[in-house]
């Protein structure tokens, strides 16, 4: 048994100490924010987490997340189901344009729910969990190290002057971790990583349909919506009677800045047919305000540098590992498989210097695949959205996610096979690079058959309608 630290409570914090706890390791939880979870799913809405502003935007959780949950922690799977999680077959309702169904798949089901309420369920279940010990309201201001030729990690500090002792402390404190600065304060070496901006910003609102019914239908796999003129606008069902709706634009965009008045996300999603369909006024009812997200980044970060751990004693799980764009709804489900990731390697493994490059080792086979493919879609998006400038471009793989997207709406085999590698339940190379794949996609695209366009307004006609919406005072006081 070993005593672990874990800082930051959020999907990678809590996940990772539920893994270790129920491998016989004793496990403090440390979490900055003070708010308990409420007592019922239908208080979530008010529980306030300032460290985690994404839970204001549409999520979806991958077929990869319910199979973990379902092999290492079924009992999780079934708080999120109870708290009203909605299960999505893919293969129920496959693209009507392929040439004939594809074969059932029981791997290819999403859950679709709030990423607020997956967490509550998920906490609700770690809170009670022997050798979990969660501190609410407690921040870490630093490392408790060892000075060495590497240095050695042996705990954290706390923002009331007091320490955790731990033989392992697991950096889960998501994008903005302060581990690494602390890591440099210890004479560490500053952690090696790859940043590349996502190219895009977005504006989310959740919604419930007052009737309780299905929701419309779903031609993006778990999804309804597209990419347009300049913008996406996407539709998610979630739980409870629940959905969200996203546009992406691009950051500079200060055209759009419109969108975060209530009243004209609401047009400007209303006119874009495929969503428009969702947000019927005598049903669906808005329940937040418009949330924002800027700033966006793939990232992927090691804390082994030629083969070597950069200090002994500290993983990292979660965004604090790897970011990629939140449209690919990859981060939660790559948060909770990088902290089994880091649970097994401390299980598996007595020495610090061991546990550090298992964990280096798992994250470049199964997260770094995941943060390059990011990078591609954003390149290929990029592309047609800023046409005239140099995008970062892809070309680690035979084929491009944008053939194999065209080729999965047409062959079966194609679909059946992207929709594996877009649930994370293959790797992109094991799909974008197999022979019969790269043959039959290439068929496709080298024929005529192209789907249809969806109509949707064009960039200025989206504009005049979202700014058509708002008070000429409410505009000049956004953006």
């Amino acid at each position: 048994m070993t005593t672990t630290a874990v800082v930051g409570g959020g999907l990678g914090g809590l996940a990772a100490a539920l893994f270790l706890a129920r491998r016989g390791h004793s496990v403090t939880l440390l979490e900055r924010d003070p708010a308990p979870p409420p007592a019922t799913v239908d208080a979530v809405p008010g529980w306030a987490r300032r460290g985690t502003p994404q839970a204001g935007q549409s999520h979806a959780f991958v077929a990869l997340c319910r199979q973990l949950l379902a092999a290492e922690a079924p009992d999780v799977l079934a708080a999120v189901r109870d708290a009203g999680a909605e299960e999505i077959d893919l293969c129920a309702a496959p693209p009507a344009t392929l040439t004939t169904p594809p074969a059932p798949d029981p791997d290819l089901v999403v859950l679709a729910v709030r990423r607020s309420v997956f967490e509550w369920a998920l906490r609700r279940v770690v809170q009670a969990e022997p050798g979990v010990t969660l501190r609410a309201g407690v921040a870490v201001t630093g490392l408790v190290c060892v000075d060495g030729p590497v240095p050695v990690v042996r705990g954290v500090h706390l923002d009331d002057g007091s320490a955790v002792t731990a033989e392992t402390v697991v950096d889960a404190g998501g994008r903005r971790s302060m581990v690494p600065s602390w890591l440099a304060e210890c004479g560490a070496s500053v952690p090696d990583e790859v940043v590349v901006p996502c190219g895009i910003a977005y504006c989310s609102r959740f919604f419930r349909r007052r009737s309780g019914a299905s929701p419309a239908p779903l031609n993006r796999g778990y999804v309804a919506g597209g990419s347009f003129d300049r913008y996406s606008c996407l539709a998610f069902p979630a739980d409870n009677g629940t959905f969200s709706v996203t546009f992406g634009i691009l950051p500079e965009d200060r055209d759009m800045r419109a969108l975060h008045d209530g009243a004209a996300f609401l047009a400007a999603a209303r006119a874009v047919p495929v969503v428009s369909e969702w947000l019927d006024p005598d049903d669906a009812e808005p329940i937040s305000s418009v949330a924002t997200m800027r700033g966006l980044e793939n990232r992927f970060r090691s804390l082994v540098e030629r083969g070597r751990p950069v200090a002994l004693g500290v993983l990292a799980a979660g965004d604090s590992a790897c970011i990629t764009n939140p449209a690919h709804t990859r981060g939660s489900t790559l948060a909770i498989a990088s902290a089994l990731a880091v649970a097994r390697a401390v299980d598996a493994h007595d020495d610090a210097e061991s546990r550090a490059l298992a964990v280096d080792a798992e994250l470049r086979r199964s997260g770094e695949p995941w943060f390059w493919d990011s990078v591609d879609q954003d390149a290929s998006r990029l592309s047609r959205w800023r046409p005239d400038e140099a995008v970062r471009s892809g070309g680690r793989t035979t084929v491009s996610n944008a053939e194999a997207n065209l080729g999965a709406q047409r062959d079966p085999v194609v679909w059946h096979a992207f929709t594996r590698a877009q649930q994370l339940l293959e790797l992109p190379s094991a799909v974008l690079d197999d022979p019969d794949i790269v043959a039959r996609t290439r068929a496709v695209v080298a024929g005529d058959w192209r789907p249809p366009a969806l109509p949707a307004p064009s960039h200025d006609d989206l504009v005049a309608i979202a700014g058509g919406a708002v008070p000429a005072p409410a505009l000049g006081r956004t953006g």
